[in-house]
This record gives structure tokens, C-alpha cells and sequence, in this order.
């Protein structure tokens, strides 16, 4: 062999080597966020045909009608780009974080906490006849890792990491309180749309359930 195809040869395993680990990570990387990249998905799909966000979305007549998966789908659709912008930029960060930590069990936290969003809506705003959103969620997917942090630096004796996890904690009691008073929902311009506080209260509520469920990782 010589020497020009002992180069292309090595270059050539190289490239297959690389190839492999890529696929590996490919693989690795969809395992660990396969429900995310999935929820992610169908936000944004949603949110570019008017036709799929009406077939998904919480309509309280429909779900009445029997179109139950409004209850679990409703969550996907929003208000607009800037609606799906924020609410997805939390999702994706929070999601990835509660799904490597739960593997086995994020997909059922997240379909719980989706029914008692809907729920929440359903029974705590009776004028409200359709709902969007993934903010509850959000809030839930917050509360839920934030808990776990606390948990796990007091595990290790890290004091000063569960006071910074506790302090995040009371700024979104804080954020709570000020969107219960004033009906206004931060980050977001909600003028599009009614702001549901209560969607937000539900999803801290289903949070420190799933926290306080031995879910551990």
C-alpha cells in the first residue's frame, strides 16, 4: 500500500470513528429529551396552522362533547409567536433539566400536570371558553426542579446552593402574588389575550405534588 492510500485509508476510519461517536451522541441526546423535543414539536407546528391550534386547543364546549384529549393538547397551542416564544423558551430549559432528572417518569409527571392545568381552568374560570398555553406547565416544570435542587444540596450538606435554590423558589411566590393582584402576567404581553393567574397557581400546585412524590433520580 502506499503511502498516499495509507493516508486515505486512516482519514477514511477517522471519519467513521467520528460518524459512530456523532450517532452515539445523536442517540444518547434523544433518549434523554425525548418527551421535550416532542412537546416542542407540536408547539410549534401548532402555532404555524390555525387549523391544527383549533383541533388542540382547550375548548371547554368540545371537551364537554367528548374530545377529552383537549385536556393534555390544549397546552401546545398560543396566542401568537411571542406567546409560543417565551413560554417554549422556558419549556425547552425546564423541561430538559426535570427530564434528565426523571427519565422514567417525566412523561407521566408532565401528562399529570397537564389534566390538572385543564382542570384547574375549567373549574376556577367558569367565563373562560377556550384556553392556550404552556405557561402552567412551565410554572409546574419550575417548582418541580427547583424542589429537587433543594433536596439534593441539603443532601450533600451544600447550605449555600439550597439557599440560592430556595431563594428562586420566593421569587416565583412573589411573581404569583403580584400576578393574583394585579391580573397581569409578567414577560409576556398578554394584551391578545385574557391572562389565566389561575393556570400558573395550578401548575406551582401540581409541582410540589410531583416533588413530593419520592420521584427521585
Amino acid at each position: 500500500m502506499s503511502c498516499s492510500e495509507m493516508i486515505q485509508a486512516t482519514s477514511d476510519q477517522s471519519l467513521t470513528v467520528q460518524r459512530d461517536e456523532l450517532a452515539r451522541l445523536a442517540r444518547r441526546l434523544w433518549q434523554q429529551s425525548r418527551v421535550t423535543a416532542i412537546v416542542t414539536a407540536m408547539a410549534l407546528v401548532a402555532v404555524g396552522s390555525p387549523t391544527v391550534t383549533a383541533w388542540l386547543q382547550l375548548d371547554i364546549a368540545a371537551v364537554a362533547d367528548g374530545q377529552w384529549w383537549r385536556l393534555i393538547t390544549g397546552h401546545v397551542t398560543h396566542f401568537g409567536t411571542e406567546h409560543l416564544f417565551w413560554d417554549l423558551l422556558m419549556f425547552i430549559g425546564l423541561g430538559l433539566a426535570c427530564e434528565r432528572q426523571h427519565p422514567r417518569h417525566f412523561a407521566l409527571g408532565l401528562l399529570s400536570m397537564s389534566l390538572g392545568v385543564s382542570a384547574a381552568v375549567m373549574i376556577w374560570c367558569p367565563d373562560v371558553s377556550q384556553y392556550r398555553g404552556l405557561s402552567g406547565i412551565d410554572t409546574g416544570l419550575f417548582v418541580w426542579f427547583v424542589v429537587d435542587q433543594v433536596r439534593q444540596s441539603l443532601a450533600g450538606r451544600d447550605r449555600a446552593m439550597a439557599l440560592v435554590w430556595t431563594a428562586a423558589g420566593s421569587l416565583l411566590v412573589g411573581k404569583l402574588i403580584y400576578e393574583w393582584f394585579s391580573g397581569q402576567i409578567l414577560f409576556v404581553d398578554a394584551s391578545a389575550f385574557k391572562p389565566l393567574v389561575q393556570s400558573h397557581l395550578a401548575g406551582a400546585a401540581m409541582g410540589i405534588v410531583l416533588s413530593c412524590g419520592g420521584w427521585r433520580r
